[in-house]
């Protein structure tokens, strides 16, 4: 990072409208936690601390991936030295639409938080951006949009149907106490004077609230859910697509963020950069290697590879970056799965591995098919004679898995599968398997669900398909092959709740403390501040994640028990985020 210039800001007067709290992260909270690591949705939220006590604000960007701006500008202030005040940012909250750069892959996931989705992966990412906005004291979402508001018509460009520079916001004043027109009249005075008019920043109220409003749509958007559920402050900042100086749109938009957080009562120290710097961004990327081969932006590489091969991608880190681009690759027959995350069998060929940061591709790798199919299955024990029946692969959480036609693969709730195809079938196409009750592509649901991560989740699938348990015990779904010219056949996933009978906790003394985990109560034990160190589950470890009060608690981390005073532990699927129970922990 670029040494830090002092932008500081004068702490101005809250308004008197404005409430809120002046509680500082807890000292051992993370500076930064992934939500989602491991899956293709993965949710990188940044907690900073500022030296003085604060409000508590939060900065999202990126819920909408063809909008660039708003999530570097995000990515940037994640660097900023917090003075006064606490900072959330979520850079990148929609991280497939930033890499296919769309504004949705399966769902808007900005029209999601008028109640609690539980269908794409969209409607996980916003139940833990909800989860965060609980712990906030106001809100800003920094957007990207076409052409340039205007109250009246103009023209094509410039009217009240566009949104492109401006600040948005749902009602001038909320329940009477939170003031947004007061605020973003305040930032407007003061970001558009070095703005040339065509370029300036407009005031854009969408009367959310009101019956008559011509933007009912925004009543299922996160700044309306911000002020009508979580009670606090909530704007949006538009930049306009149609201005193609990058380096500017970013400028601007921190410029209004930062004048916003002093509105808010936020100062803090930014990084230097330079316009230039952000519109070649994209080649800071982190290091990537495809079977340990190196990846070099802008050049191309050739990769051998046998049929039944497997092709693994590993990222180096690139040093400290101020853009922090998302690294992915791509096969050129699956474009949806992100092999960063997501190891490959080649069971079918393709041409080309493409390369991308923030959906911008930096570099190709081409494939060179080199030898011949083996009738041996790469695990002991599964020999494929010919004429056999078909043996399916898959990954189960990134372990590689063999299930025969007819078998069963046993799963538990939450846990990533991704179907690879059927060993040895030596054909030019790709497998058809249809996950039955699970639609991978709502667009066009044509029954592929091979080179897709599905997230074991029972109350995602369509009910019909599911063969339920009657005391609620295992769920049983079926995969069948559907390839033309191949015969029927299948095999079933039966997953089963995700159980946790225990934490181990890790005292200051070194003493360890196994907690029977009942999902409901309360546990005493000596004051302390202990590390969760171990869990005692049906499945793996980094499949389920705990939170403390209101903020994530990773593996390794601290948890602080005080006399007179409870705190509580929630475990969730880490997959999902849905709670499997909760306890609190009390003091002796």
């Amino acid at each position: 990072m670029k040494p830090i210039r002092c932008l500081t800001l004068c702490l101005s007067l809250l308004l008197a409208a404005l409430v809120v709290s002046t509680v500082a992260f807890a000292g051992d909270a993370p500076r930064r936690h992934t939500f989602f690591s491991g899956t293709q949705y993965p949710l990188t939220v940044h907690f900073i601390q500022g030296t003085e006590p604060g409000p508590t604000v939060m900065v999202q960007g990126g819920i909408q991936g063809d909008e660039v701006s708003g999530y570097l500008t995000a990515q940037i202030l994640t660097h900023a030295e917090v003075i006064r005040g606490n900072l959330i940012v979520i850079p990148r909250a929609n991280v497939p639409t930033v890499l296919a750069g769309k504004r949705e892959i399966n769902v808007d996931l900005n029209r999601r938080f008028d109640q609690d989705y539980n269908t794409f992966y969209e409607d996980r990412l916003a139940r833990v951006i909800r989860f965060l906005l609980k712990r906030s004291d106001a809100f800003v979402h920094l957007h990207e949009g076409s052409g340039f508001y205007h109250p009246t018509y103009v023209d094509g460009l410039r009217n009240p149907r566009r949104y492109g520079q401006s600040i948005i916001i749902d009602t001038p004043v909320f329940e009477g106490r939170i003031n947004l027109a007061q605020v973003a009249t305040s930032v407007l005075g003061q970001l558009n004077h070095s703005i040339v008019p065509a370029y300036q920043f407009k005031l854009f109220n969408t009367n959310t609230f009101a019956n008559n409003t011509t933007h009912p749509e925004q009543r299922k958007s996160l700044t309306f859910h911000a002020l009508s559920s979580a009670g606090i402050p909530a704007l949006a900042i538009e930049v306009s697509k149609n201005i193609r100086q990058l380096g500017w749109k970013v400028l601007q938009q921190l410029r209004a963020t930062v004048l916003t957080l002093e509105q808010y009562g936020v100062e803090l120290r930014l990084p230097e950069f330079t316009e230039q710097e952000v519109d070649r961004y994209a080649r800071t990327a982190s290091r990537l290697r495809v079977n340990g081969l190196p990846v070099i932006p802008g050049k191309d590489l050739t990769l051998p590879l046998a049929p039944g091969g497997t092709v693994a991608v590993t990222v180096e880190d690139a040093g400290d970056s101020t853009f922090d681009p998302v690294p992915a690759v791509f096969a050129s027959d699956r474009p949806d799965l992100n092999m960063v995350s997501a190891p490959r069998l080649a069971l079918s060929r393709f041409g080309r591995l493409d390369v991308r940061a923030d959906g911008t591709r930096v570099s190709r790798v081409n494939v060179a098919w080199q030898g011949q199919w083996q009738d041996k299955a790469p695990t002991p024990g599964t020999p494929v004679a010919k004429g056999a029946a078909p043996l399916f692969a898959c990954w189960l959480n990134g372990k590689l898995r063999f299930v025969p036609a007819d078998g069963v693969l046993e799963a538990v709730q939450g846990d990533q599968l991704v179907l690879e195809g059927v060993w040895g079938s030596r054909k030019d196409q790709e497998e058809v398997l249809n996950f039955k009750g699970y639609v991978s592509q709502p667009r066009r649901n044509d029954g592929q669900d091979a080179g897709q991560e599905i997230v074991l989740d029972s109350g995602a699938f369509i009910g019909r398909y599911v063969k339920a348990a009657k005391d609620g015990s295992s769920w049983l779904c079926r995969v069948v092959r559907e390839t033309p010219g191949e015969p029927k056949t299948q095999f079933k996933v039966r997953f089963v709740p995700r159980s946790v009978s225990a934490l181990g906790l890790l005292g200051e003394d070194g003493d360890r403390i196994i907690v029977p985990w009942t999902g409901e109560g309360r546990y005493v034990l000596p004051a302390g501040t202990y590390t969760l160190e171990g869990l005692w589950s049906n499945g793996p470890k980094d499949k389920v994640l705990a939170t403390n009060e209101s903020r994530p608690l990773p593996w390794g981390g601290g948890v602080t028990v005080a006399p007179g005073l409870e705190t509580t532990i929630t475990l969730r699927q880490a997959t999902t985020f849905r709670p499997i129970g909760r306890m609190t922990l009390a003091a002796q």
